[in-house]
């Protein structure tokens, strides 16, 4: 016989299941997809990272994160990481070091810049909003292969956000 409490709990799981299927999971072709873009296009993107700080700061990509399910074919296409994340980081750092004060602040606060996507909290255009810099880490939450034009925007944000905490 089932009891009130057996009914709540039923609908208590039907009520959370289906948020669970939502969220599907990264299969072998985004896995071998980034595993590709680490060996072949990342290096790159890293070198310019830590030419535009000035020194070898320690970059840390949340690869796990910014693995999108259903998106493997364009993670080759510059458009997708380089444009919307590493390009705009580089440029914003060299921003920041364009003269010896910046340089030396920089190299005194950042410690490593970790990048990241978290759909929950990354902002849709609101680059400032998708930026924190804490205990000398730049953390980077922006989502990859979206609104690709707004270049500009993301490097200001970087900008704003570093000589506001150096």
């Amino acid at each position: 016989m089932i009891t009130r409490r057996h009914a709540l709990a039923a609908a208590a799981l039907l009520l959370c299941a289906p948020a669970a299927w939502a969220d599907p999971t990264v299969g072998l072709a985004e896995r071998r997809a980034i595993a590709a873009y680490r060996e072949s296009r990342y290096p790159a993107q890293e070198k310019a990272v830590q030419e535009a700080a000035g020194f070898p700061v320690l970059v840390e990509v949340a690869w796990d994160q910014l693995t999108i399910p259903g998106d493997a074919k364009y993670y080759s296409d510059p458009d997708y990481f380089e444009k919307t994340i590493f390009e705009p980081l580089a440029a914003g750092l060299k921003d920041v070091t364009k003269d010896q004060m910046g340089r030396d602040a920089l190299r005194e606060k950042l410690k490593s810049v970790r990048i990241r996507f978290d759909e929950k909290t990354a902002p849709a255009s609101n680059y400032p909003n998708g930026l924190k810099f804490d205990g000398g880490v730049l953390d980077v939450n922006w989502r990859p292969y979206a609104n690709v034009a707004d270049f500009k925007d993301r490097v200001d944000a970087v900008v704003k956000v570093l000589e506001k905490n150096l």
